[in-house]
């Protein structure tokens, strides 16, 4: 790493500016110049990475400021939340890993604070939305940032009707406003210059086990089996895919198969946790990692995306699965794939997760005894039918993990999706379904089978 991370000086204010300057230079942020620095009235984070100071720099000070992280704590309705102020890494050093090296800082700095959320605000320029797209965020909402142009020597194109200014003065020469998202196309036609502005999302008041690093670590000791990965390899070579997508990679076992198989293949995995356990495995350098979420994905650079060990049951809301299942088809070629696992509601598999019946026991790899198990905390129904049967629903469990040192117990709920609802959501979503399986053994799906195993392809 060519950069250093510290705390904010007061020696570095020039330098910073400098720094903010030119990187908002090639944004729709590029008139947003400030000659002194921000000053927080509360609490906040103020994080800079820096690298010496080039010969015939002025600034004060030894070194010089490349990349900002300011983050500033508030109350909303009594819960403490996060608002990245800045974020900004000069030109000559994008894309070495300076606005995640901050992030990850800031993180680790508020991690224990029970914060409910990080979020910031930003407009639509394609590299800041992938840049928090790829670190966990999700847009939560949009409104319009609207110019009036012109200046003194030049009458703005776009008219002077509806803009009065008070006391005998002229037209207003520019003007700043909020505006509604709904339908932007008015605004366009009249103001040439219109910003979406994108609130990105964060949460951090609910940790799951796939992003804590001691069960990423033990992920591969505890799923040994192979059943579900041979299926989806035996399944790639089947419908003859050249490129895979694995979405939910985890630790990245099957990802690497696959591309020991022959295929291309991308991984997308949103738990930095899983991701960095893949990364260091043998073959990793052959899979092409994206930390982030299916918004990240490029459009038809997939023959067929995969999702295993049941990825499709954490999208508990139609809106989230419907939303996934858009941007999969956005990712797919014509004719692409789409295969999946997801539990089959009539089997009740979770009355089965009770501590006696879950309970195993192993090594932990730096000594000692591992012991695990799940517990089931309620089971949410699902109002509504689809195709005449009831919709299955949103089980809770807890799962508790006894290391040598600590005893981890994250709760996580998951959606059991009928049949029905499988389909008529891959047919809203494009898709036309293949066939629907019913365990890893080929048999066809029954009524009761343990799993549905699905294959469709996009329309």
């Amino acid at each position: 790493m060519g950069f250093t991370l510290r705390d904010y000086a007061d020696l570095d204010e020039p330098s910073w500016l400098r720094c903010r300057a030119l990187s908002f230079l090639g944004s729709s942020y590029f008139d947003d110049v400030k000659t002194h620095r921000t000053v927080f009235e509360g609490e906040s984070l103020q994080l800079v990475a820096v690298t010496p100071k080039p010969a015939g720099m002025t600034t004060p000070g030894p070194e010089e400021v490349v990349g900002i992280l300011d983050v500033e704590l508030w109350e909303d309705e009594g819960s403490s939340v996060a608002t990245i102020d800045t974020v900004a890494v000069h030109p000559d050093h994008q894309r070495a890993g300076v606005a995640g090296a901050l992030l990850d800082e800031a993180l680790d700095r508020l991690r224990g604070r029970d914060l409910a959320w990080i979020d910031a605000w930003t407009r639509e320029d394609p590299e800041a939305t992938s840049w928090y797209a790829a670190h966990g965020f999700v847009a939560d909402e949009t409104y319009l940032h609207v110019y009036r142009g012109g200046d003194e020597q030049h009458a703005d194109a776009h008219g002077e009707e509806g803009f009065e200014a008070p006391f005998d003065l002229g037209a207003p020469v520019k003007g700043f406003f909020h505006g509604p998202d709904e339908d932007p196309q008015p605004w366009r036609e009249r103001f040439a210059r219109v910003h979406q502005c994108r609130r990105y999302l964060r949460r951090l008041d609910v940790t799951a086990w796939p992003e804590d690093p001691r069960l990423a670590a033990l992920y591969d000791l505890e799923n040994s089996g192979t059943w579900d990965h041979d299926w989806f390899r035996a399944l790639a070579a089947r419908v003859g895919a050249r490129r895979v997508t694995d979405v939910g990679c985890g630790t990245g076992t099957l990802t690497i198969a696959l591309a020991r198989d022959g295929h291309e293949v991308t991984g997308l995995e949103p738990a930095r946790a899983g991701l960095d356990v893949a990364r260091a495995k043998p073959g990793a350098e052959a899979v092409s990692w994206i930390h982030g979420y299916a918004d990240a994905l490029l459009d038809g650079a997939a023959d067929l995306v995969v999702m295993t060990a049941h990825v499709t049951q954490y999208f508990t809301t139609d809106e989230g699965w419907d939303e996934v299942l858009g941007h999969l088809h956005r990712h797919l070629v014509p004719g692409g794939h789409i295969a999946f696992d997801s539990r089959n509601p009539a089997a009740r598999a979770w009355e089965r997760w009770t501590p006696e019946a879950t309970r195993t026991a192993y090594q932990h790899p730096d000594g000692g005894e591992v012991t695990a198990w799940v517990q089931v905390e309620r089971v949410d129904e699902v109002p509504g039918e689809v195709s005449g049967e009831p919709r299955g629903p949103v089980v809770t469990h807890t799962g508790h993990t006894v290391l040598p040192t600590a005893h981890l117990a994250y709760p996580e709920s998951l959606r059991f999706r009928t049949r029905a609802e499988l389909e008529a959501s891959l047919t809203r979503a494009g898709f036309e379904v293949v066939e629907v399986t019913g365990d890893w053994d080929g048999s066809p799906a029954t009524p009761d089978s343990p799993e549905h195993l699905v294959l469709a392809r996009r329309t």
